[in-house]
């Protein structure tokens, strides 16, 4: 602005004196406002992001305790499973495992060899250790040691089995197993 024009606006102003002061309010109120909106608007983001932790929170705490108990069952589940996991080395034990069935059910342990486990470089705390057993027995006992092994505690994946009658004429049964038990690092 040139200097004329300020002196006629300036002179406006004091004419209007009134009018130039609410006009002056109106634009700072004007921005205010505008400032307070942005910041009611996050406000209320806020207000809804804390309220949606809040209600997962209250639904934490309303079953805290079924968790607790649900954490305990895995706990226990873990350590059992811990407990019984194979040795590689513990060759006796190892065995001892499979006779502990054989005398239960009755069947013939004709053949148990525990395989070399192969070296696989992972970060798992576990490791499968391969076995291959022939069995024999009549059929129930054959198939009570079979249940034996599945459902005992140590952890087994049958990788492959024949099951054939040992001769024609004959009752008795050969099952014949390679399977991995989970195992120590």
């Amino acid at each position: 602005m040139n200097r004329p024009s300020l002196d006629q606006f300036v002179s406006l102003l004091r004419r209007h004196t009134f009018c130039a002061v609410c006009t002056g309010v109106s634009l700072g109120l004007a921005v205010a406002i505008g400032f307070l909106s942005q910041w009611l608007a996050r406000l209320e983001i806020d207000y809804r992001e804390r309220a949606q932790a809040g209600e997962a929170m209250l639904s934490t705490l309303v079953t805290g305790p079924e968790i607790r108990r649900e954490l305990a069952h895995v706990r226990e589940a873990v350590r059992r499973i811990e407990e019984n996991l194979v040795v590689e080395s513990n060759l006796a034990e190892n065995v001892w495992y499979f006779y502990k069935f054989e005398e239960q059910t009755k069947a013939r342990l004709s053949d148990l060899r525990q395989l070399s486990s192969a070296t696989i470089e992972s970060k798992s705390p576990y490791r499968l250790i391969p076995y291959r057993l022939r069995l024999t027995g009549n059929y129930e006992q054959v198939v009570g040691f079979l249940g034996s092994l599945e459902s005992g505690p140590r952890l087994a994946a049958i990788s492959s089995f024949s099951f054939r009658r040992r001769e024609a004429g004959v009752s008795a049964v050969l099952l014949e197993l390679d399977f991995e038990l989970l195992g120590k690092r």
